[in-house]
């Protein structure tokens, strides 16, 4: 049958792929726990609230005033001023002015041997007092509950590092297109379990936009200072708290944290491609063969049925597979979509989303392979093929 049939293997190893990534997203669906679900405190530690800010007039204003608008009783707001050459400054300078607990220091140079946004977030560190450290990105904004539920959340889940994934705001057809499908592999790869204790950091799941540690555990896995050549803070982190055999959690934060990261094609390209890459491992083999696949399993169906006219082509059955596996499909996007608030009018456009991911993660591969690699005007350093 096969031999007569050179589809039917492809498209069996499709619907299966298909089946199993929509069987592993559903239960990460059911499993992954809401950050609203948790408000109790049993006690009430200081929270110093962490932003690095480097040319950020666009979005630091909405992002203090949300953080200073939350209802825990007691914690304080740092923002390091990263070098910033717009109003970045100026804006902070008025809100601190308004409210006391929010502290602005200014960045100092930046040391050969660390990356940017590291060395923001080790000085703030330094500068901070609270038991708790809470990092966030100046892009987000915050629910007036969002420090509550995190301290609740990581006191009833005795961890000693929980991240989130969080609301992304989407303007453009690119990030409308692009975004959403980032996180979704990740997360229908992979049983959830299996991310909060990880063999590899490919296969762990986190987020800049909220990483919440008591000061002893972050203190204990050398912080940002022990990973200041890492590109994946974030990852890097999570994979040093794990190692260390100490607790990490992973929650639903879509009601508590939203962000827009990028606003169009060119921050888009810049800022994923410094992620793609080392999300891989930087394994060269790992990267092709992964991509080369995803594009295959989610295209190849959908050309099929574009051709299903042609005489006798393709078979009855293959034909059947590719309906089944466009069926898989568009019910894993819409899942993924409605779970996490995001567009739905875009599923239907999934092979394009792949093809535009796809593209960036091989420019990520040759961007940092070569060295030219940046983020926020400061080149990335340069990686090697392990």
């Amino acid at each position: 049958m096969i031999a007569g049939d050179p589809l039917l293997l492809p498209n069996l190893l499709i619907v299966l792929c298909m089946l199993i990534m929509l069987t592993i997203a559903g239960i990460n669906m059911r499993t992954l726990r809401n950050l609203k679900d948790y408000k109790n405190l049993e006690v009430r530690r200081r929270i110093s609230v962490l932003i690095p800010a480097r040319n950020e007039e666009e979005n630091i204003g909405a992002c203090v005033r949300s953080l200073l608008g939350q209802d825990y009783p007691d914690f304080q707001v740092i923002v390091l001023n990263d070098g910033s050459t717009d109003d970045t400054g100026k804006i902070l300078a008025e809100l601190a002015k308004a409210d006391s607990r929010l502290k602005v220091i200014s960045g100092q140079p930046l040391p050969p041997e660390w990356i940017g946004k590291h060395w923001a977030c080790h000085q703030l560190y330094r500068a901070s007092d609270g038991e708790l450290l809470l990092f966030t990105d100046a892009d987000t904004v915050h629910a007036p509950d969002t420090l509550r539920c995190s301290a609740a959340a990581l006191q009833a889940e005795k961890a000693d590092m929980l991240s989130i994934i969080p609301r992304h705001k989407l303007g453009s057809l690119a990030e409308k297109l692009i975004m959403p499908i980032f996180a979704l592999g990740v997360f229908a790869s992979r049983p959830l379990s299996d991310r909060l204790r990880p063999r590899s950091i490919t296969v762990l799941s986190a987020s800049g936009k909220l990483m919440l540690f008591p000061r002893s555990s972050y203190e204990a896995t050398g912080g940002f200072e022990g990973i200041r050549q890492f590109v994946l803070d974030d990852l890097q982190l999570a994979e040093k708290i794990i190692a260390s055999g100490m607790r990490y959690r992973l929650f639903d934060g879509t009601d508590n944290v939203s962000c827009r990261m990028y606003h169009n094609w060119t921050e888009l390209h810049e800022g994923l491609a410094k992620n793609s890459f080392p999300a891989c491992g930087y394994n060269v083999p790992l990267s092709f063969i992964t991509w080369l696949w995803i594009n295959f399993a989610f295209w190849a169906p959908v050309i099929e049925l574009g051709v299903h006219k042609m005489p006798n082509y393709p078979p009855v059955l293959s034909l059947g597979l590719a309906a089944i596996s466009i069926i898989a499909s568009l019910l894993l996007f819409t899942g993924y979509y409605l779970r996490f608030k995001l567009p739905l009018y875009t599923v239907p456009f999934y092979p394009v989303s792949v093809s535009l991911i796809t593209a960036i993660s091989f420019s990520s591969m040759y961007l940092t392979l070569s060295g030219r690699a940046t983020w926020k005007d400061r080149k990335l350093p340069k990686s090697k093929i392990p």
